[in-house]
């Protein structure tokens, strides 16, 4: 069953913050220039504004950020950002009544005296940062990724933090012992345009029976760039996405390779993986429900209810990404020779 993908218009989801498109679960059926069109659209709607913080006010009325005689909304994040930049709790301001609230950000606001730079979309402010900050826009490195790729199938979730894609190779990799249970190599990748994550391009296998997503990210398995520097980025961007999918062979036969590794008292092995890795309850959760789908007595199995449990529809997108991303962490070690766990 192909589940299907929410998509709101432009309009709609500029000013919703909330989930734009896309489901990292799905098939990879999805066009690249739909995703593209979609970014294309909300591009329309958006600039970077940069301002000194004593041009700035919170209005008593509303807490809208007043800058150069406009007036924006500030979205949940860029709230905890300003705060953040001003050194004030944001738990604290948002408890406090709005005049109270906007006394304390304006008082912090002429003491700042340095420039802010404001992400704006439509009539609200999604982010507040640093000048030294550099955007990377989803809309340019996917326009790069079509110049490598053409109009390729992916899978992609896009949130008001986040964009997370996934591109699948045609043809599963021929392995031994692969039978009806088929891998792809693929590669994953990972930007925020608010300031909430690093770019970060990705090997990645892709299992077509579950349709699950292994993740080996950092080492010589993926490319970081934190939005700073003056870097040629197109060509480092192009150069990663080559790489990762050269080395997603390796890991396809890394990964197939766990299925010869036994693992005795897999619940206690899952219990000790969510100890280890720090684990928070409903992601353990979600991984004792993934493993009972399709248990099993070797690291395969293991392995594989980890990245299932980064499907599941119960998990924010932060805690799926980490999950499948532990996957790969695990296969990863064991490649490497190295303990994959205490």
């Amino acid at each position: 069953m192909v589940q299907s993908t929410v998509v709101l218009d432009a309009a709609s989801s500029a000013s919703s913050g909330n989930l734009i498109s896309g489901r990292l679960s799905a098939r990879p059926e999805a066009q690249l220039a739909q995703l593209l069109g979609q970014l294309e659209g909300l591009a329309a709607l958006q600039r970077d504004v940069l301002v000194h913080t004593r041009e700035l006010a919170m209005a008593p009325a509303d807490g809208a950020l007043m800058a150069g005689g406009q007036r924006f909304e500030l979205r949940e994040h860029a709230f905890s950002q300003l705060a953040a930049r001003l050194q004030i709790p944001a738990q604290y301001l948002r408890r406090c009544e709005p005049e109270l609230r906007a006394k304390n950000v304006n008082r912090w606001l002429r003491e700042q005296d340095r420039d802010v730079l404001l992400r704006i979309e439509g009539g609200e402010a999604r982010a507040v940062l640093s000048p030294s900050y550099r955007p990377i826009n989803h809309l340019d490195i996917l326009r790069w990724l079509e110049q490598r790729l053409g109009n390729v199938a992916v899978r992609y979730e896009l949130t008001e933090a986040f964009l997370d894609l996934q591109v699948v190779r045609d043809g599963p990799v021929n392995l031994p012992a692969s039978g009806l249970d088929p891998l792809h190599r693929g590669v994953h990748l990972r930007n925020s345009e608010i300031g909430a994550a690093r770019l970060q391009v990705s090997a990645m296998v892709y299992r077509t029976i579950c349709l699950n997503g292994l993740i080996l990210g950092g080492g010589h398995w993926g490319y970081e760039r934190r939005h700073v520097g003056k870097a040629e980025l197109p060509n480092e961007v192009r150069a990663a996405f080559d790489k990762a999918f050269a080395l997603s062979a390796q890991a396809t036969t890394a990964f197939a390779g766990t299925r010869g590794i036994m693992v005795s008292e897999p619940a206690k092995v899952l219990a000790k993986l969510s100890e280890r890795y720090g684990l928070v309850e409903d992601e353990a959760a979600a991984l004792r429900v993934a493993f009972n789908v399709e248990p099993g007595e070797s690291l395969y199995a293991v392995v594989n209810a980890v990245t299932r449990a980064g499907n599941s529809e119960h998990l924010p997108l932060p805690s799926r990404h980490k999950l499948q991303t532990l996957g790969g962490r695990i296969v990863d070690l064991v490649a490497s020779g190295k303990r994959w766990l205490d």
